[in-house]
């Protein structure tokens, strides 16, 4: 029986060649979207999957009441530890690690790399595999150093380099050596050694590290800015964690950080996917939408196409009833008609994915698997796809046309209650709808990306070269050194300013001043930078009154500079804010010198706050060099800064992005979910309008007689044309009344995670409705021209 009922479906495509290869092509563009999509999510949930234990590991979070406190990603530092040993029957392990980054260096071989100084539970709380050490005991002592793989072959050319020696650069100014005591395998992406996005190569133990002045940042209850994980116990929950964390800061921390801290515990099973407020989410939840809306639109398609075209199958089906076959097999007949299509569409989509896949990994930044690497997760996901796009496609047309009754089907006619026109334009309505509704989403999603590109920031991010201040040595020395590399930097004829500082304008600073202005009786927090005296120029930052410290001149301490909703907040205004006095705790006083205006030095999901400047040279911070480089050979410049660089700091490694890059890079999820978004607006409006193409081109042909009557009565080519085009305009018409509403929703939804967004207007709506409505018009006019303009006696006689 199967063998018949796939002759007659071979037989029935090869017979509508047409029809078949409509819905093939749109079958396999649905698919192959739909696969890379559904690759692309089942990726990105399973980061965090291969981590030891990951259901019961969480990371601390910090809650502040005044949010400049501290940052919500760090902890008071000795708490996991305390944790541990004061409820050993709540918490199992810990682990905690402070990132930096600085040199690494084998030999005479010396590089920038992220660097985790943290505790020595790295391995087997993780369960990260080595490939050479003890797993059990990756850190031998304090003077170890796990490194990854690809490290060992950076620095020594091979892997196996255990007891080898390496060297990292401290702030203090001296190197500290340590030998490899393991190497870890390159591990995929994860929320442990890859929570902020980096990726850490080199791990050191916290003990006896001499990387800050100040010693171990770990030990001190007043340390607030350590990453802290702990892996909880089996069937503990992070909700009663609450009381224990009471309990320990209550017994350690000072009453500051007792009434102002609430300790969170994040999970890092889905940490990723809810970072950087749902970021990965959200797209994963776009995307998904996007690929069920084209998908829709393909099963749509071949429903319309399958009614439409049943006429053809009528009398077969009567035929077929009148000896004696059951519904069953009339049904089972146009599933296995669907499937096989179905087969021939998925066979066609994998060419595509593999076709698609590197411009879809560019787009969505990341690197999605060749089909020939699936998983059983994968394989599994592609053969339901195509089960369920099959058996969508073909239950339904299956149910109706075996349901024609016999009567009706001898003589090849459908019965009028099933089926029929209202059911193909009730479709085609649908498909109009979620073809408008994905375009003005996109639309709306690529204002708002152009809007963040374009809008003023308040200072100029063009052709400002970061580079990474090398040796980093936080005293009076260190400082001194690096302004004379930031003066030796400024000879360089394609340098036009250069600045020292220890912040770029890509984050809320993590750190914050408690001052106190004139008349205050309590002190504001404000989020702080250490800069140069040439941090504005560089920059571009427009003054308000004053100067941006003494800018034409040697260092004056004890200076101060606000921007204009710092001064707002100590009830000045830009002008009556210079020089007047902040006092910073202990018993510092400060000057105000200058005021700048507000500008965007975070994210456009935070609203501009009050920020002061401090001096580098006051501050002895600092870890990137900001210049502005002119000219329009980039690359030139480039080199000519690199060979200054070379001359200045020999030994020291020049790493270096440019500014707008890292502007770029914050709105990354944005921008994939832009390029996304505008595939997916025309890869749906390429199969609604070959479903268009579909159904106009058979609804034509049976309408071959009726048009030569109305050119015999006199009926000329454009009242034919618009008979046609009149049919489906009121369908688009619909179609715009369904999908404007919930694209506004869609949109409005979507734009609230902004502080600084574009306004909603009109614009979206009439392009989507109307760039629909003309590709409509062109292509049933095209459609209709033939039989518009074809001899009628010629029709009439076929018919």
């Amino acid at each position: 029986m199967l063998r018949n009922y796939l002759k007659i479906a071979f037989r029935n495509l090869m017979r509508r060649k047409l029809f078949s290869l409509i819905n093939i092509l749109g079958l396999s563009v649905g698919i192959a979207f739909s696969l890379l999509i559904g690759v692309y999510i089942i990726q990105e949930k399973q980061v965090n999957a291969d981590l030891k234990n990951p259901d019961q590991q969480f990371i601390v979070k910090s809650d502040w009441k005044v949010k400049e406190m501290g940052l919500d990603i760090t902890t008071v530092a000795p708490l996991p530890k305390a944790m541990k040993e004061e409820y050993p029957h709540l918490v199992s392990n810990y682990y905690r690690f402070n990132p930096v980054t600085n040199v690494v260096s084998a030999g005479d071989k010396h590089f920038k790399e992220n660097i985790a100084i943290g505790d020595t539970t790295l391995v087997s709380m993780y369960g990260f595999p080595l490939l050479h050490g003890n797993t059990e005991q990756a850190f031998r002592d304090n003077n170890s150093a796990v490194i990854t793989e690809s490290m060992a072959i950076k620095l020594f050319g091979k892997t196996d380099v255990l007891n080898e020696r390496i060297s990292i650069a401290a702030t203090t100014g001296e190197q500290q050596d340590y030998l490899v005591s393991a190497v870890m395998k390159d591990i995929s992406k994860n929320s442990v050694t890859g929570l902020f996005g980096e990726t850490y190569s080199v791990f050191v133990p916290t003990i006896g590290n001499r990387y800050y002045p100040g010693g171990d940042p770990a030990v001190s209850w007043q340390s607030i800015y350590e990453i802290g994980l702990l892996e909880l116990r089996p069937g503990v929950t992070p909700a009663s964690m609450e009381k224990p964390f009471e309990q320990v800061l209550a017994k350690y921390a000072d009453e500051t950080t007792r009434a102002n801290l609430t300790v969170k515990l994040a999970p890092v099973r889905d940490y990723y996917l809810k970072d950087n407020n749902n970021a990965v989410n959200r797209v994963i939840v776009t995307l998904s939408l996007v690929a069920l809306f084209i998908i829709s639109m393909a099963v749509i398609n071949f429903i319309n196409i399958n009614i439409g075209t049943s006429t053809y199958r009528l009398k077969e089906i009567g035929l077929r009833k009148v000896f004696g076959g059951a519904r069953s097999q009339l049904v089972m007949q146009y599933l296995t008609e669907a499937m096989v299509l179905t087969l021939i569409s998925g066979f066609l989509s994998v060419i595509f994915y593999e076709a698609l896949r590197p411009f879809f990994s560019q787009v969505l930044q990341t690197s999605l698997l060749p089909c020939w690497q699936f998983s059983w997760v994968q394989i599994g996901f592609f053969v339901l796809l195509l089960l369920a796009v099959g058996l969508l496609a073909g239950i339904y047309p299956a149910l109706v046309l075996s349901a024609v009754r016999i009567s009706k089907a001898v003589k090849g006619k459908m019965d009028d209650s099933r089926g029929g026109m209202i059911l193909r334009k009730s479709l085609l309505v649908v498909q109009f709808s979620l073809a408008i509704l994905v375009f003005i989403c996109g639309l709306t999603i690529s204002s708002q990306v152009s809007y963040i590109f374009n809008k003023d920031l308040g200072y100029n991010k063009e052709q400002v070269l970061i580079v990474t201040a090398f040796p980093k040595q936080w005293d009076s020395t260190g400082v001194g050194r690096m302004m004379a590399v930031r003066e030796g930097l400024k000879q360089v004829p394609s340098v036009k300013a250069a600045s020292l500082t220890f912040e770029i304008p890509d984050r809320k600073p993590p750190n914050a001043a408690s001052l106190q202005g004139e008349g205050m009786d309590q002190p504001v927090l404000i989020p702080a930078l250490n800069v140069d005296e040439n941090f504005g120029k560089t920059l571009g930052l427009n003054l308000s009154a004053g100067t941006f410290f003494n800018d034409k001149g040697a260092h004056i301490p004890g200076q101060v500079v606000i921007n204009e909703s710092a001064a707002k907040a100590f009830g000045w205004t830009a002008e009556t804010a210079i020089g007047k006095t902040l006092k910073l705790p202990p018993s510092n006083v400060l000057t105000v010198k200058g005021v700048v205006k507000d500008f965007n030095y975070s994210s456009f999901n935070e609203e501009i706050g009050p920020l002061a400047f401090f001096h580098i040279e006051d501050a002895l911070s600092y870890r990137f060099f900001a210049i502005k480089v002119v000219g329009d050979d980039m690359t030139a410049a480039i080199n000519s800064v690199k060979s200054k660089w070379k001359e200045l700091l020999p030994n020291a490694p020049f790493d270096y992005f440019f500014m707008d890059d890292k502007f770029a890079s914050l709105y990354a999820s944005e921008l994939r979910l832009k390029k996304a978004t505008s595939l997916a607006t025309v890869l749906n409006l390429f199969i609604v309008f070959m479903g268009v193409f579909g159904i106009i081109s058979f609804t034509i042909a049976r309408r071959n007689r009726e048009i030569a009557v109305r050119k015999v009565l006199g009926a000329d080519i454009k009242s034919i044309l618009l008979l046609f085009i009149k049919e489906y305009a009121w369908l688009i018409l619909l179609a715009n009344v369904i999908a404007w509403p919930l694209a506004y929703w869609f949109a409005h939804q979507w734009l609230q995670q902004y502080v600084y967004r574009v306004q909603q207007n009109l614009t979206p709506f009439f392009v989507a409705g109307l760039s629909v409505f003309g590709i409509a018009v062109v292509l049933i006019g095209l459609l209709s021209m033939k039989p518009a303009t074809s001899n009628p006696v010629r029709n009439l006689r076929a018919e």
